[in-house]
């Protein structure tokens, strides 16, 4: 089991984080943690997301995210838990 935080840079607008989190809830993955604010730039939020699963869920989470018309780039914050 793994879990990875992830860092995204989406636009500002009213469903952002609904789209973000719809993924999560169409795809049956898990949310361990989730928290969004809006960046010094009004224009664009930050969301962290704390998710865990095997290797190839993680990467699945990741790519599902990247094609969401959103979002603007993703860090990712690997983490393997004993």
């Amino acid at each position: 089991m793994r879990k990875q935080a992830l860092s995204l840079i989406v636009e500002n607008t009213s469903s952002v984080l609904s789209h973000v989190s719809g993924l999560f809830s169409r795809r049956g993955y898990n949310i361990d943690s989730i928290s969004a604010g809006v960046t010094a730039d009004p224009r664009y939020t930050r969301i962290t997301i704390v998710s865990s699963g095997d290797k190839l869920i993680l990467e699945q989470i990741e790519n599902q995210l990247a094609k969401l018309e959103d979002v603007l780039d993703i860090k990712n914050w690997k983490q393997e838990v004993p």
